[in-house]
């Protein structure tokens, strides 16, 4: 099982059908290897209330996907299931409505006897969205979770709105954000946590109703992400569009036979080498043959040798961040990593770009706190 806190495959719908993924995927490989293979929540950016049957996603025995433009509506979402109709669902939260449906797949893959695969992926702590005017704010949480955290606020690490700008490029142009930026970022901080609460709950449901079937010792479990965030650091405002650590260092959790309790690794790993991990736990190492990963088996071993001290960064295209003291930028290349832990001083010789990008606009728009 993998729950994966807005995971996302990074891909888009039309891509993944051009390029034969739809064919060619985890799910379609482990249904091959005798897995009942489940899915509910956001699976493919682009996949949409048009094309959520152009063609059907294959490898599923049962899944609900959350479809487009509504998937990031924290109290709007609607969603397929096993390819049918779109539903909407309005009011209703949606981080409790994947869970719950979560928890039906997980009975019927008991029911069924067989071993299997259940990816979750839920929308939080994901800003709130509308693909209409490219607009994003805040979380959304449940009433029940409004008061927590009230006293939080981002941790003012050393690269938290620096008195001296660093980085490179025009994040090194950055003026300092105001009291009012930073206040802002604060609320973003704790509505960021709220929204993560009902994940916590569904995780902690998820595991009881496997210890109580007897499954749990017998169950991996993965817990991920597909991007950091970064509020404040580098005098930037909310969002996850630079190649800074706290944009680019998510969270591997699993547990599991044989995974040792409460340790951790400073091994790197990326988000390729988890098909091929899960694969050959399914398998064995005969689960690698044939598909030709670009990532590699992540060592559930601690103590093993080995492993990467290095991980491929790439982004290209556009990228949005977030909140009202945003503006829309389109970066030219953003895979800088400074050396420093809090990348602040670059140690790279200046090489002048020869498509220098501009200084995003400062100005702030008129803030409204999230609801």
């Amino acid at each position: 099982m993998i729950v994966d806190s807005r995971e996302d495959h990074l891909a888009l719908h039309r891509n993944w059908q051009s390029e034969g993924l739809n064919e060619n995927n985890l799910p379609v490989w482990l249904q091959q290897a005798g897995y009942n293979t489940y899915y509910v929540g956001k699976y493919l950016n682009g996949h949409t209330l048009d094309n959520y049957n152009k063609p059907l996603a294959k490898g599923f025995t049962g899944s609900e996907f959350l479809l487009d433009p509504s998937t990031y509506q924290y109290y709007n979402a609607s969603m397929s299931r096993n390819g049918g109709i779109p539903v909407n669902y309005p009011g209703q939260y949606s981080n409790d409505l994947v869970a719950n449906k979560a928890y039906d797949f997980l009975d019927d893959a008991i029911a069924a006897g067989k071993p299997f695969f259940l990816g979750i992926a839920p929308i939080g702590p994901h800003s709130e969205f509308q693909f209409a005017t490219l607009e994003a704010s805040a979380p959304q949480y449940p009433p029940r979770h409004a008061n927590l955290f009230n006293t939080i606020t981002v941790p003012r690490t050393p690269n938290f709105n620096p008195s001296t700008p660093g980085g490179t490029s025009w994040i090194s142009t950055l003026p300092p954000l105001t009291p009012e930026a930073l206040a802002y970022g604060d609320t973003f901080y704790r509505a960021r946590l709220r929204s993560l609460q009902s994940i916590d709950e569904m995780i902690e449901s998820l595991t009881l109703r496997l210890n109580t079937k007897k499954l749990l010792e017998n169950t991996y479990i993965i817990y991920t992400s597909d991007n950091g965030f970064h509020i404040s650091q580098h005098r930037l405002p909310p969002g996850k569009n630079c190649g800074f650590e706290e944009d680019i260092n998510i969270p591997l959790l699993i547990r599991g036979p044989g995974v040792s309790k409460g340790v951790s690794t400073q091994k790197v790993s990326s988000h390729t080498d988890i098909a091929p991990t899960i694969m050959s736990l399914a398998l064995g190492k005969n689960g690698l043959d044939g598909h030709g990963f670009d990532g590699k088996p992540i060592s559930l071993d601690i103590k093993e040798e080995g492993g990467s001290d290095s991980v491929n960064i790439e982004y290209w295209g556009r990228a949005l961040p977030e909140g009202d003291f945003a503006a829309q930028l389109f970066y030219g290349n953003n895979t800088y990593k400074a050396a420093d832990p809090y990348q602040l001083t670059n140690l790279a010789l200046p090489i002048p770009s020869p498509n220098p990008v501009p200084s995003p606009s400062s100005t702030p728009r008129t803030p409204s706190p999230p609801s």
